[in-house]
């Protein structure tokens, strides 16, 4: 696909992103918003989502942003929907929203009822929540577009925790896609590794081995338009630049 024709991919569309105020999330929306995309940002947080707002504006995209505070994640579907109501049937949604772990790690015969209560409600009850207020907002040609981490597939010693509500995670979204059998927008769940984000930059974190929170959101846009040869792939692997887009897991 040409650089123009990527430029118009989106053009016309509304995409909203769950989470856009995090690393991952701001680099993906500016990735939509360069297909030509209006974006609908949410977040929990009015000074974060302002901040976005004002890096978007300063890196001078095409496409159209919007921000509302709003927390996808809430046990009330119907509130949510109701705050999202006014931009009518989405052509598509981002969620890269849960907890990406702590950088303490904790054994699993360590950890505490607290520490596992805590997790399942940030990193899979919130997902969960988040499903369910989102897939009837799209429109039955446009797709979710889902993140869950690498160890939903392999074993992470010393944060089961992130690992467990990650399988998890995938389980529900691949539960969803085959509920839905075709018959409302497409599910699309994506395993990710170790992705470049501004604020992993900004602390050293950095490997041009990695995807980039940019290179997602391209890819993202493609799956909404239902364009490129993994648009009817529902799971996919964007593990390393080296492994490429995969369908099955990396070895």
């Amino acid at each position: 696909m040409s650089e123009i024709q990527e430029d118009r991919l989106l053009s016309g569309r509304t995409v909203l992103v769950a989470g856009a105020t995090g690393g991952i999330g701001e680099g993906m929306t500016l990735a939509l918003l360069r297909q030509g995309a209006t974006v609908v940002a949410t977040g929990r947080s009015e000074e974060r989502l302002a901040g976005l707002a004002d890096y978007v504006r300063a890196a001078g995209q095409p496409g159209t942003l919007i921000t509302r505070t709003v927390n996808v994640g809430d046990a009330d579907s119907e509130k949510v929907r109701a705050q999202l109501s006014p931009f009518g049937a989405l052509d598509g949604a981002v969620v890269s929203i849960g907890d990406w772990g702590s950088p303490e790690r904790t054994g699993i015969l360590d950890i505490s009822d607290r520490e596992w209560e805590e997790m399942i409600a940030s990193n899979l009850t919130s997902h969960f929540h988040a499903l369910r207020a989102l897939t009837p907002l799209l429109s039955r040609e446009g797709a979710l577009v889902h993140l869950s981490g690498f160890s939903a597939d392999i074993p992470y010693p010393f944060a089961a925790l992130v690992g467990a509500t990650n399988a998890a995670k995938k389980s529900l979204v691949r539960s969803l896609d085959a509920e839905l059998n075709g018959a409302g927008p497409g599910v699309y769940e994506l395993i990710i590794g170790p992705i470049r984000t501004r604020p992993r930059a900004a602390i050293g974190a950095d490997n041009p081995g990695w995807f980039s929170a940019e290179d997602l959101g391209q890819h993202a846009g493609r799956l909404v338009a239902r364009s490129g040869p993994y648009a009817d792939a529902p799971l996919q692997y964007l593990i390393t630049r080296a492994h490429g887009v995969r369908t099955t897991p990396p070895q």
